[in-house]
């Protein structure tokens, strides 16, 4: 006989008074054991498997297995599966959102094993009767009396609202969990497929057709474990390879048909199969593999007949076979094939497989929604083509009207009568006036109206929306103005300590004319001034001494040489006065010319390009490049 399990199994599931015999696996959120096997009916028994080394070798592996910690999985992974949990890593990096991460967490711990646990949930319709009476009989070895595992999961009086974790164990006993109860079974048919088997509940939604239905629906199981005495709970996700839901008569029939049909599983749909409680009289007549129907009292009375005697081996063989549970045992079965082991002829685990599939398939689905949402906002966010032709012809307005300003207003400027009096012969009085006149015809005639205007025109380019831009835009567009500025330093103290929203070509311009050329043409006209005068006197004092020293030498004679010095100076500062204004005023119009294109062109850029949202925030390229290169290893390790 198997040994008892304890009575209560409330008391059973409680948490061991040695915290250290635990630790707490974040993947299925379960508190898990150290690998030690422990009869509970016999004090011998329960003392060695606490403490003592003479557990069996064959227990301590399988439990090993079963219970591979996550916190170890990076040094764990066969060096055959370790490109693939690498790749499917960088998908859970790159994808956080899209990812589902308690599956995601369940395939990169089946990588860890050459032979993963498979795990398999058994939800039932509403009520969990059905599913752990039929679990009983998946599990039932006939050849053994009724074990007491058999009568946990045939009390009506026991708690499985936290659900019920089955696995495989060489002796029946339970498992403290806060979380999660955990029994071990010794049933064959988890031994053979390292198989563990979740029996929880999964609601109809009330009816409501309007419920969205995933796969994580049946796949990720969830289950509510009150926190306080304040009504929370706290959601427990519990990821597995496959499920098999459980009805009752024609309303858990109808029930499930309806989640069924509604629920979006495409690819995994495979990975989903209803067992509905229904005395019909061919449970294989429906030729649908998703869905059976199972006589769950007759396959009761029948595993009882033959446990009472084995000459009822053909009423039980009658039986068994006509209740429909073979085909769910067989389905059960095939959970994990007998795979070979090694590098070159093992493979991947065929639901493992799957999992990875539907994990990358979902998350690229999800991505590419993600992206057709972004584009779509992009597109309503976009400034409509009339805004910017409308705000284009007012750049043009601005510009021809900017032009003509500048031809006209430098046209009067230099045609005004304190211009006209610095000619080359008056500066002799007038040299000081120089840096006053040139610099007020900067400052009056030089693009006022087009500097005032520009700053209203960029206003209209805000109201619009065109100045909010990315950084990268934004650089752009300021690139011009910061090349313009970049004489902005202690130097040049008149420039603008900073760059103003709008183009600063004019105003730069002429902070540049004034620190530079007016500067230097007032420099130049004293220095023709300094040298006419010197010049003449020089050649007067020379005049003086030749007439002194030579008696013989006429007045006119002498005084040759001071007009040849004075109609030297005064030809040469004429000469080289008019080159300089001339040279002068036709740099100020190029410059006015040349900034006013600038400004344009930055104008016209911000039309164009400006008030484009963001695009760069998307890792859409990263996303792809991760699912593909997983696609790749896991083909390379198919």
């Amino acid at each position: 006989m198997p040994p008892k399990l304890r009575g209560s199994l409330s008391r059973s599931f409680a948490r061991p008074a040695d915290p250290t015999g635990v630790f707490y696996c974040p993947s299925c959120a379960v508190w898990r054991r150290a690998a030690t096997t422990r009869s509970s009916g016999n004090s011998d028994n329960h003392s060695r498997g606490r403490g003592s080394p003479s557990t069996s070798a064959s227990t301590v592996n399988h439990r090993s297995i079963a219970t591979s910690p996550g916190i170890n999985a990076l040094r764990n992974v066969p060096a055959r599966f370790r490109e693939l949990y690498e790749a499917l890593d960088r998908v859970r990096a790159a994808a956080p959102e899209q990812v589902n991460l308690s599956r995601m967490h369940l395939a990169l711990r089946g990588l860890e094993s050459e032979t993963p646990v498979v795990r398999v949930a058994v939800l039932g319709l509403n009520d969990a009767t059905a599913a752990r009476r039929l679990v009983r009989l998946l599990l039932a070895d006939p050849l053994n009396p009724r074990e007491d595992w058999e009568d946990i999961l045939d009390g009506h009086d026991e708690d499985f609202s936290r659900g019920l974790l089955i696995r495989y164990g060489e002796a029946s006993q339970t498992l403290p969990g806060d979380l999660l109860p955990t029994i071990t079974v010794p049933s064959p048919a988890l031994r053979k497929g390292n198989i563990e088997i979740l029996v929880s509940t999964i609601g109809t939604e009330g009816g409501r057709v309007d419920a969205e239905i995933t796969a994580d629906t049946f796949l990720v199981p969830t289950i509510a474990i009150p926190t306080s005495h304040s009504g929370r709970y706290n959601v427990i996700r519990n990821p597995v390879h496959k499920t098999l839901v459980c009805g009752k008569g024609a309303d858990g029939l109808l029930a499930y048909s309806s989640m069924f049909s509604r629920a979006a599983l495409k690819a995994d749909a495979g990975l989903v199969r209803g067992a509905i409680e229904l005395a019909v009289a061919d449970k294989t007549g429906t030729g649908n593999d998703r869905l059976a129907f199972v006589d769950i009292e007759k396959a009761e009375v029948a595993l009882a007949k033959f446990r009472e005697s084995v000459r009822n081996a053909s009423e039980y063989e009658r039986g068994w076979n006509t209740s429909g549970v073979q085909p769910i045992l067989d389905w059960l079965s095939s959970s994990s094939s007998s795979q070979p082991k090694g590098h070159e002829d093992g493979g991947l685990n065929p639901l493992l497989e799957s999992l990875i599939v539907s994990l990358l398939d979902s998350t690229a689905a999800k991505a590419a929604t993600q992206e057709a949402v972004r584009a779509k906002e992009i597109e309503e966010a976009a400034i409509p083509d009339t805004v910017r032709q409308n705000l284009e012809l007012s750049v043009t307005a601005w510009a021809e009207k900017a032009h003509t300003e500048l031809r006209d207003s430098l046209e009067e400027g230099f045609a005004s009568k304190r211009w006209k009096g610095l000619s080359w012969w008056k500066l002799f009085w007038r040299v000081d006036d120089v840096a006053m006149i040139t610099s007020e015809i900067l400052e009056k005639k030089y693009l006022q109206q087009a500097e005032t205007e520009v700053i209203y025109t960029a206003g209209k380019l805000q109201q619009a929306g065109l100045l909010d831009m990315p950084e990268k835009q934004q650089s752009a567009f300021n690139s011009s103005i910061e090349e313009a500025g970049a004489e902005r330093t202690e130097e040049n103290p008149a420039l603008p300590p900073e760059i103003p929203p709008w183009p600063t070509h004019v105003t730069t311009s002429r902070a540049r004319l004034l620190n530079e050329t007016v500067p230097s043409l007032q420099a130049l006209a004293q220095n023709l001034v300094l040298f006419s005068a010197s010049t003449t006197t020089l050649t007067s004092a020379l005049s003086a001494l030749t007439y002194v020293s030579f008696p013989v030498t006429t007045v006119s004679e002498a005084c040759t040489f001071a007009a040849v010095g004075f109609i030297y100076s005064l030809r040469r500062q004429q000469k080289k006065w008019d080159t300089a204004r001339e040279f002068w005023e036709t740099e100020v119009r190029e410059e006015g010319r040349t900034a006013l294109l600038e400004t344009e062109a930055s104008l016209r850029h911000t039309v164009s390009e400006g008030g484009l949202p963001r695009t760069d925030d998307v890792p859409g390229n990263k996303m792809r490049e991760s699912i593909d290169r997983a696609r790749t290893a896991l083909a390379q390790v198919k």
